[in-house]
């Protein structure tokens, strides 16, 4: 059993530790979003974001196994934890654990999603773009005039 004190100290950080996986659950779901809708500034202003949480998590990670490891319970896991916690704290700390599993594995989901997404995205703008250079894309100068050949001179191309 973990000593009451050890206990609270463990509970109150892993509800900050859940707090941040909602954080980090709601900013993913915005990324989910914002990559259907083509949002590429949102995805570009948002990676101070993304790594400012991605770095607080490997901190609170940190500590997490740090506090396990002062109280002897450095390779324990959810359901050993909650084995061992005193009765008066083991229901909220199991809302604090599940809460953290729940968002843990929604935010795999939804990033498993946003990968298969953007991958698709990026292979059917391949597709349109190799389709519009064998069918040849019509291109107008600044009068309005149909350019027939378009890019570098063959000879510049092949010498680099």
């Amino acid at each position: 059993m973990i000593d009451y004190n050890a206990a609270v100290q463990i509970l109150e950080f892993m509800e900050k530790y859940s707090e941040h996986f909602k954080e980090l659950r709601t900013f993913i779901n915005e990324k989910q979003e914002k990559v259907a809708g083509d949002d590429i500034v949102w995805m570009l202003d948002s990676l101070a974001t993304e790594q400012k949480l991605v770095m607080r998590g490997n901190s609170l990670e940190a500590k997490r196994n740090l506090i396990f490891e002062e109280h002897g319970l450095k390779d324990y896991n959810a359901e050993m934890l909650l084995g061992k916690c005193p009765g008066e704290i083991k229901g909220r700390m199991k809302l604090a654990v599940d809460s953290i599993d729940e968002c843990v594995n929604y935010i795999k989901e939804t990033n498993r999603n946003v990968l298969d997404l953007a991958r698709r995205k990026l292979e059917a703008q391949a597709e349109l773009l190799q389709n519009s250079l064998i069918a040849g894309s019509d291109t107008y100068d600044n009068s309005g005039a149909k350019i027939k050949k378009m890019g570098a001179d063959d000879n510049f191309i092949g010498s680099v």
